[in-house]
């Protein structure tokens, strides 16, 4: 993340590190009746009435345990152990990689049983029953976190203490640098390039850009790729998990000049995420414009929005617990200061319709601006905490560590 988005507490951080295991980053989602779906915790559940001639009982809803497994990963394998496409399934939110995670999901026209026997590394499931609903995105209340920290500051525990008092239950609701690409973050960059139609240089900063990336072999092929445009030789030279880079390449070296052609080769959320990433980043900039200027408070075409039954933000509910700023897109009628940041970047609200590409234009949105955080506490050297849906641990915990 960039260090100089500011932060709304004033106090001295803790300083340290987080993250550094799975077993480190502990995430259990909160389902939509309150439940918090617990590591190791076994979920029983009432079966709808099954009749597959009126299409009852046809979903089987699934609580999934994952360790170092992103979601779209641990999909991929379930499907094969259960020998049915990926389109079958579907859940409530998307979980980091490295973290040891709870989330629902659901599969169509596969048995609870079935679902139940599937025993695969650092996975497991912890009840099934059947539905006549599938799970849908957004179907959760939040997540529970437990983070460890390391770090070596004597008065932590009166540190974090003072941090939280003045925060008062409320962080800037950043998007975090997962956001932006938690290795190269250029996430955001190639968005932005996609906006203003430069999209040769958009697929080769997503090819070749090198950024903080680790892998010798894949730094090795992305220099190649910089310094001869060689489609054909970096088909060769990339390696085998730089999935979604190959799949591109594979298209240049048959179409050359085809960037959009070659971007059409991602899963269309792949795609969208550069858009997103780039009003994120836009987002940011404008929250700490605002705290900087100590003016969290509303401005032209802002709304509020009430909560859910865990006193969350909701933008479904009526309400006026909580802030929301624009996630700008086409369809959105920007104030004096978001005129001035998308002057800042020579973008226009009308580049988010993008007409090269109209599967990738944006409207925008909303984000509550404050995000407040539960049941904190801060024991030893492990934080707990809960957060609503799309908000991120690592930007709460900004506010304490102050690296």
């Amino acid at each position: 993340m960039n260090d100089d988005w500011a932060y709304l507490s004033k106090s001295v951080g803790i300083d340290g590190e987080i993250k550094i295991s799975p077993d480190e980053f502990i995430v259990e989602e909160i389902a939509l009746d309150g439940t918090i779906l617990e590591l190791n915790k076994k979920i029983e559940k009432p079966d709808a009435d099954v009749d597959p001639a009126e299409g009852k009982g046809k979903f089987t809803h699934f609580v999934l345990q994952k360790k170092d497994w992103s979601t779209s990963s641990a999909i991929k394998r379930l499907s094969k152990a259960l020998r049915v496409g990926q389109k079958r399934f579907d859940y409530a939110g998307t979980k980091d990689k490295v973290a040891h995670t709870t989330q629902m999901v659901s599969v169509f026209a596969v048995g609870k049983e079935q679902v139940l026997s599937v025993q695969l590394k650092d996975m497991q499931i912890n009840g099934a029953w059947t539905s006549n609903e599938k799970v849908k995105m957004g179907d959760l209340l939040g997540n529970c976190f437990r983070i460890t920290w390391h770090g070596e500051v004597p008065d932590a525990q009166e540190k974090v203490s003072k941090i939280s008092e003045e925060l008062g239950g409320k962080f800037p609701n950043y998007f975090g640098p997962q956001r932006f690409g938690s290795i190269r973050k250029n996430t955001h960059r190639v968005g932005e390039l996609i906006l203003r139609r430069r999209f040769q240089e958009a697929a080769m900063h997503f090819l070749a850009e090198m950024g903080n990336e680790e892998n010798e072999e894949a730094r090795v092929a992305r220099s190649h790729l910089l310094e001869t445009n060689d489609f054909s030789l970096a088909l060769r030279e990339f390696p085998k998990h730089l999935k979604l880079e190959r799949s591109m390449l594979a298209h240049l070296v048959e179409h050359p000049t085809d960037y959009i052609g070659a971007f059409r080769r991602l899963p269309r959320q792949t795609s969208l995420m550069f858009i997103h990433a780039f009003q994120s980043w836009l987002f940011n900039e404008s929250l700490s414009a605002r705290i900087k200027d100590g003016m969290v408070r509303k401005e032209d075409g802002e709304i509020y929005c009430g909560i859910n039954a865990y006193e969350f933000p909701d933008q479904e509910k009526a309400g006026v617990d909580f802030l929301c700023g624009k996630l700008l897109g086409y369809d959105s009628e920007p104030n004096e200061r978001e005129k001035e940041i998308l002057a800042h970047h020579e973008i226009s609200l009308s580049d988010f319709e993008i007409r090269e590409m109209p599967e990738l234009s944006s409207k925008g949105g909303f984000r509550a601006l404050l995000c407040p955080f539960r049941d904190f506490e801060f024991n030893g050297n492990v934080f707990s905490f809960s957060l609503p849906s799309g908000a991120y641990a690592t930007s709460a915990l900004r506010e304490f560590i102050k690296k």
